[in-house]
C-alpha cells in the first residue's frame, strides 16, 4: 500500500494567524531540501491529505527566501531561491517536490536518501588534485540508500522524493534554486 501524502505550509509549528503570507511561502521553503530522486512512483492525488505542520516531523529546520519570480520563457513556473539550514540532528522525512531543483550544500554533511524522481550527483573537485575545483562527471543517485554529501557537492533532481537529514555535528546550509509548478505546495510530507 502506498503511504499518503500529506501537504504543508511550513515546517515548524507557528498558529497560522501569526503568519503573513509572505512568512507562509518561506517556511514553505524548509521542506525543499530535501529535495530529489530517482526512479518516480507517483502518489495517487485521492491520497493527499491536509496535516498540521506538527504531524510532518521535520525538525531542526530553518528556511531563508533568497528571491524569485515566474519567468516568461517559462509559462506556469516559478523559478525561487532558498537557503535552507538543518541544526545538528535535523531532518526532513520522506517529502516530495513539484518541479526540478538544484541542491547546493554550501556547508556541513548531508544525509540524502532518494525515493523517487530523478536526481543526479554531482561531486566538488578536490582540494590537491589534478582537478581541484572541477567537479566530478554526474552520477545517477541511488534510490533508497543514504549517500552523504559535503561542501561543494550538487544535486539535479527532477519531480524528487526524499527524506534527508542533518549527518554531522554542525549545520547542514544548503542553497536551492527550484522551478516549480504555480501554486502548487513546495513541499508535500508523506504520512507516517
Amino acid at each position: 500500500m502506498d503511504p499518503a501524502r500529506v501537504d504543508t505550509d511550513q515546517t515548524t509549528p507557528t498558529p497560522a494567524a501569526d503568519l503573513s503570507r509572505r512568512e507562509v511561502a518561506v517556511r514553505l521553503g524548509g521542506g525543499a531540501l530535501a529535495a530529489l530522486l530517482l526512479a518516480s512512483t507517483r502518489r495517487p492525488a485521492s491520497a493527499v491529505q491536509e496535516a498540521s505542520p506538527a504531524a510532518t516531523g521535520a525538525t531542526g529546520v530553518t528556511s531563508q527566501a533568497m528571491g524569485g519570480g515566474q519567468p516568461e520563457a517559462a509559462p506556469g513556473l516559478e523559478l525561487t531561491l532558498r537557503r535552507i539550514t538543518l541544526a545538528p540532528g535535523g531532518r526532513i522525512p520522506a517529502h516530495s517536490h513539484p518541479g526540478a531543483l538544484v541542491i547546493f550544500v554550501e556547508a556541513g554533511t548531508w544525509g540524502y536518501t532518494a525515493l523517487g524522481g530523478t536526481a543526479v550527483l554531482t561531486r566538488a573537485g578536490a582540494a590537491g588534485t589534478p582537478t581541484a575545483g572541477t567537479p566530478a562527471a554526474g552520477e545517477a543517485m541511488p534510490v533508497g540508500t543514504e549517500v552523504i554529501l559535503t561542501a561543494g557537492d550538487w544535486l539535479f533532481v527532477e519531480d524528487p522524493e526524499d527524506d534527508v537529514r542533518n549527518a554531522g555535528e554542525d549545520d547542514v546550509v544548503l542553497s536551492i534554486a527550484g522551478l516549480t509548478r504555480v501554486g502548487e505546495a513546495f513541499t508535500s510530507f508523506f504520512a507516517p
